[in-house]
């Protein structure tokens, strides 16, 4: 068994080489909590733990009467993620006193926010009783699932329709060498030959999306899985034992980690995509959505034909919220797609606002990504998701310096007028 720990101010100096020495082998400490605090504990533990050479993360605790995005900022300005580290934690116990719909809209707001600037799906934090007196909601099963249960059986109670759980905190009156006092301790759901689970599933597609060939996307961890985690594994240095612990979880969960930049075409053993003599459907886009590089631009030269109405509206109808005036993007849509009832009818009635010629546009685009990697650019299009990337910088740099004086100049004039 995987076992590791978290900590907070309780438990006061924690001697984490004594803790390696006990075969802990990943450590979670808290960093925030609501709007303002900042755990004492939390920089000594953050560098401590990763100096012992534990797997190491960290978890903010969530207050429902303090704003969401003023939470998710406060953790994202205390906590630098390096390589290897833990996707970032939520820790959902509390209601405050607030209803439950204002709760679930902020748990969401939370996660989309910190997922965006880490690129790591964050993990859940909850016990099971708690969830279910807040409505036991099914709508958060992609985000893997940190239980706490305290239990003799072999085996925790999963709540909110979570088919398996990413790591169980079983105690919270452990004994660990190196912690005085009691603290909490954790199980990790380590994936072997045989492993059969939704993170089964998980762990493939991010497999898949790093250009590692695992076979059928079938939550069954066979040769083809153990064996694209052993390349995986060596291509990071670490150990290849074919198996997914905490460590390699950690590195596999990081989108800024590319593995070995293997062709990501899903192999033809395992191609469910409708072919190219069928009509492309905006559900089917967003299902078999991979974060390729194709991908995101064929979504962004939707976006930028679609009238500024008509995305005002699929966003209200996406969001749920007749009243949101905020901007949309298709591949954010995409990226934080859940197959739910409401983001289907949002697609479908979006789908109705293209027209035919559009949409066979947009199926080239997206099944033929070579036909267009040439494609003239508009400045406007490349202005509007304009990101700060130090490619786009360098091109647009690029253009200026061939661009003369006097039209520098004109340019200057029509843009400031």
């Amino acid at each position: 068994m995987v076992r590791g720990i978290d900590v907070s101010d309780y438990q006061g100096t924690v001697n984490w080489p004594a803790v390696a020495r006990a075969g802990i082998e990943f450590a979670v400490t808290k960093a925030t909590e609501g709007g303002t605090f900042v755990a004492d504990s939390f920089t000594r533990n953050w560098s401590g733990i990763r100096s012992a050479g534990l797997v190491r993360g960290a978890y903010h605790f969530y207050r429902p009467r303090t704003d969401a995005l003023a939470q998710a900022n406060l953790f994202l300005n205390i906590v630098k993620l390096q390589p290897g580290d833990l996707p970032p934690v939520l820790d959902i116990e509390s209601d405050d006193g607030v209803e439950p719909e204002r709760i679930r809209a902020g748990i969401r707001s939370w996660l989309v926010r910190v997922e965006e600037v880490t690129q790591r799906r964050p993990i859940l934090y909850t016990y099971p009783s708690f969830w279910e007196r807040l409505g036991n909601w099914q709508d958060f099963t992609d985000y893997p699932l940190w239980v706490a249960h305290y239990t003799t059986a072999e085996r925790p109670w999963i709540p909110g329709g979570w088919r398996t759980w990413a790591m169980w905190q079983f105690t919270d009156s452990g004994t660990v060498s190196g912690v005085t006092g009691p603290v909490d301790v954790n199980s990790f759901n380590v994936i072997r030959a045989g492993s059969q689970s939704m993170m089964v599933v998980q762990v493939q597609r991010f497999l898949r999306a790093k250009g590692y060939d695992i076979g059928a996307l079938d939550g069954v961890f066979g040769l083809k899985s153990q064996e694209a985690t052993r390349q995986f594994q060596m291509a990071l240095g670490l150990t290849a034992t074919g198996e997914i612990t905490s460590r390699t979880w950690a590195y596999l969960l990081d989108a800024t980690i590319t593995g070995n930049g293997k062709d990501l075409k899903p192999p033809e053993s395992d191609k469910t995509m409708p072919t190219p003599t069928d009509e492309i459907k905006l559900i089917d886009v967003m299902k078999f959505y991979q974060d390729l590089p194709h991908q995101a631009q064929a979504l962004s030269w939707l976006q930028s034909r679609l009238e500024g109405g008509v995305l005002q509206e699929f966003a209200r109808r996406w969001r749920n919220d007749s009243s949101s005036t905020a901007a949309i993007q298709l591949v954010d849509v995409a990226k934080f797609y859940r197959n739910l009832a409401s983001q289907n009818q949002a697609l479908q009635w979006l789908e109705g606002q293209v027209s035919s010629g559009m949409k066979q546009e947009f199926a080239q685009r997206w099944r033929s990504p070579q036909q267009f990697r040439e494609a003239p650019i508009v400045l406007a299009n490349a202005a509007q998701y304009y990101q700060g990337m130090s490619h786009q910088k360098q091109a647009w740099q690029w253009l200026q310096e061939r661009l003369s004086h006097e039209d520098l100049a004109e340019f200057a004039r029509l843009w400031r007028q």
